[in-house]
């Protein structure tokens, strides 16, 4: 029995040689340069998470993809908004280190934003997922 699964890991391994890299293969390396992060449900990042540690070192690309400039808020410790970037013009980017479990809240600019919660057109929040360089695309 012990050659049969030898003689089978072999014949995998020859498969996997010849065909390229498998879909694990390529998870894990999409993963090792971070991935394009879901958006959360604004108003739940802006009325109940906060940030909960800072151990884990993470960076988010911000790329803003709606119609107009955007305003990125880092909700702090005590679940508060603080201005990060103001005014990130359409069609622009920017990449901010944070944390893993610190949630960040995208408002559309001059929309009345203030670091108050529930103030501005809330577009998305998001989180970084891995500590690789996440993206968050922000949109209308």
């Amino acid at each position: 029995m012990k050659t049969t699964h030898t003689g089978m890991a072999l014949i995998m391994s020859l498969v996997l040689f010849l065909m390229g890299p498998t879909a694990f293969e390529a998870r894990a390396s999409q993963l090792r340069r971070g991935i394009t992060l879901r958006p959360l449900n604004a108003a739940m990042v802006d009325d109940v998470l906060q940030s909960s540690n800072g151990a884990t070192h993470a960076t988010i690309d911000f790329v803003n993809r709606s119609r107009g400039a955007v305003d990125v808020y880092w909700i702090n410790y005590e679940g508060h908004r603080v201005l990060y970037v103001a005014g990130l013009a359409a069609g622009s980017s920017c990449t901010i280190a944070t944390f893993l479990t610190h949630p960040w809240l995208v408002v559309a600019s001059g929309t009345g934003g203030t670091t108050a919660r529930d103030t501005g057109t809330r577009l998305a929040g998001f989180e970084a997922l891995t500590p690789n360089g996440d993206t968050a695309i922000i949109t209308d």
